[in-house]
């Protein structure tokens, strides 16, 4: 629990370092690294990282350059490398078919996609909702740890009912309940903050607000479902051992990647914070 504690602060202080130039070129560059770390614990836990050099490469060098793909002065070129990366792929697992595993290699280029656009979903946030953009990247972490850090205390203190248990067995219903209820609780809480520091004549969309919460709780925990599954089948505790006591950064950002994925559309449909 210490070297957890510990851990988190850390993680939190660095996060906080990033945020504080989150304005400038230092947000995509953290985006890159961090998926660029993403890449090798995907390839590592499928025992690819050895065997396929040149794959685990072109994967970097996508992830490297995603982030960068799409500034207001250069463009958007998104789609375009995305299509050069899958095509790249199907050719790669036609070459090795004999070699390769289908699912290893599907799941390896569809999860690094994914990935690469729900994380620089942070940066768009930055760019399509200034002068508020903070306040979107702010809530886009929030939703996912609050919830994992509220069900992991309440499952400890209450925890009975097992949520999933041949999935994760320590997951409990009384865990989920708790992290949803303090998600709740603590975001509402963050929006009074927010409006009273900046006090800015803005209204909050109350509905939106509460539906991207509902979303993203319930898209963080299936995300952290869907991680453990594949933890479960490739026989592997966590993604790594970057980050003492909490494994490897997948293994801290699995929900907030699946939240994204349906919080940044909805926010985009529905803005929380309303002119």
């Amino acid at each position: 629990m210490k070297t957890r504690i510990i851990s988190g602060i850390l993680g939190i202080s660095l996060l906080a370092f990033i945020l504080f130039f989150y304005k400038t070129i230092i947000l995509n560059i953290a985006v890159s690294l961090t998926c660029c770390i993403v890449v090798y614990e995907i390839f590592t836990a499928t025992k690819m990282f050895k065997k396929e050099p040149l794959l685990f490469f072109v994967s970097i060098l996508y992830s490297m350059l995603f982030p960068f793909l799409k500034l207001k002065s250069f463009g958007d070129y998104r789609i375009f490398v995305t299509i050069f990366f899958v095509v790249f792929n199907i050719l790669y697992l036609f070459k090795k078919s004999n070699q390769l595993k289908l699912y290893n290699i599907f799941f390896c280029c569809f999860f690094i996609v994914f990935i690469n656009f729900f994380m620089s979903v942070l940066i768009y946030l930055r760019d399509i909702f200034f002068p508020h953009g903070m306040y979107y990247i702010l809530l886009f972490f929030l939703i996912p740890w609050i919830c994992d850090a509220g069900a992991y205390f309440f499952g400890m203190c209450f925890g009975k009912t097992k949520l999933a248990p041949k999935i994760s067995p320590k997951k409990t219903v009384e865990g989920a309940i708790g992290g949803i209820i303090t998600t709740f609780i603590l975001v509402f809480i963050y929006n009074l903050i927010y409006i009273n520091i900046f006090n800015w004549h803005f209204r909050i969309n109350y509905f939106s607000l509460f539906f991207s919460i509902f979303f993203g709780v319930i898209f963080s925990i299936v995300g952290d479902l869907c991680m453990s599954v594949f933890k479960r089948q490739n026989d592997i505790k966590d993604f790594g051992n970057l980050i003492r006591g909490h494994g490897g950064v997948l293994d801290r950002i699995d929900s907030l990647i699946f939240s994204s994925a349906v919080l940044y559309p909805f926010v985009r449909a529905f803005p929380i914070i309303l002119f």
